[in-house]
């Protein structure tokens, strides 16, 4: 599954990036409580002049939602063991050595989520140390910072499957925010135009109202504004996540391992996925500028006209034109 000498190679390649997202990701909110208190402290301080000023040392977790260094670090780290590695050549280099794709793929994993596991835990550790230590009072601590690491842990494996399918570190990045959104896209902007379409015929429909709660579970995007927007419980909500970054470990390993990769620069690695890709985006272009100038049908229609336009030249220039290599 994991080979020492690939781990060794891949620490010494990346040593800067692991050592910089490491040290990140650990001291990110520990400075944040400790700019917290020093706040709190200043304010004590006018407090003495102005005996009206209410000083309060406290931080509510479901407020502030996950910690975003947290996430930030995952892509980080993903695209720099994939995208960037791909861009500058040396990936090709990895991959000529007498190692099986999988075990290529499983090292990097391993060793990028273990930093990022490990960074967060030292991080949860001197956080809580810190409150402790100030008495900070907390709001939904323990479980937001759970939450963080579950959702760090399917950022990481989003990227990593997005980059395994795509031959430049844009396209990596762009595949991965269009699966973060996915459900709306493919759900959610269909149920729109249907509304929109009935609205014009006189027919109200609260079907797309009915379901859009659903998709807040499913669309990977939402859950970077905290899990406490959900109502199925904490213990639901951090299980999909969870599942999810799962399965996009799986998808990753299995596009690392079977597709072709002599197709570095060009946006997929997989000839076959450009065309359907295309059309996806001309559709969600038809969509989305139809939905954005709904107020009128002429209006409507023009707007899938523009968005069909948008949608073609954003695609054929994304798509189908490779990318200079580092």
């Amino acid at each position: 599954m994991v080979d020492r000498g690939l781990l060794y190679k891949e620490w010494k390649q990346h040593f800067w990036i692991f050592l910089v997202v490491f040290a990140a990701v650990m001291l990110s909110e520990p400075f944040s409580i400790l700019n917290d208190y020093f706040q709190y402290q200043g304010c004590l301080a006018e407090q003495k002049k102005f005996p009206d000023i209410e000083c309060v040392l406290y931080k509510d977790y479901e407020i502030s939602g996950v910690m975003r260094m947290f996430w930030i670090g995952g892509v980080t780290l993903a695209l720099s063991q994939i995208g960037f590695e791909r861009s500058r050549g040396t990936l090709d280099f990895t991959l000529g050595l007498p190692y099986r794709r999988g075990i290529i793929f499983n090292t990097k994993y391993f060793l990028g989520i273990t930093i990022l596991l490990t960074a967060q835990l030292l991080s949860y550790l001197l956080s809580y140390a810190l409150v402790v230590l100030y008495k900070v009072d907390v709001v939904n601590f323990h479980e937001y910072f759970i939450g963080s690491v579950i959702f760090c842990f399917m950022v990481y494996s989003l990227v990593m499957a997005a980059g395994a399918m795509t031959g430049n570190p844009l396209a990596q990045m762009i595949v991965a925010f269009s699966t973060s959104i996915l459900p709306y896209l493919l759900i959610g902007l269909p149920m729109a135009n249907l509304q929109i379409i009935m609205s014009f015929f006189g027919i109200n429909s609260a079907l797309f109202s009915q379901d859009s709660y659903f998709l807040n579970y499913i669309t990977p995007i939402v859950y970077l504004d905290g899990f406490g927007v959900h109502n199925g419980g904490l213990a639901f909500t951090l299980l999909i996540p969870l599942v999810m970054g799962i399965l996009f470990y799986i998808i990753g390993y299995f596009c690392f391992i079977k597709q072709q990769l002599e197709r570095n620069g060009h946006f997929f690695l997989w000839r076959k996925m450009d065309r359907p890709i295309q059309i996806l985006v001309i559709l969600f272009g038809i969509w989305g500028f139809g939905a954005a100038t709904s107020s009128s049908l002429f209006s409507y229609i023009f707007g899938m006209l523009i968005g069909s336009a948008v949608g073609f030249l954003i695609s054929y220039f994304l798509i189908f034109k490779k990318i200079k290599q580092l």
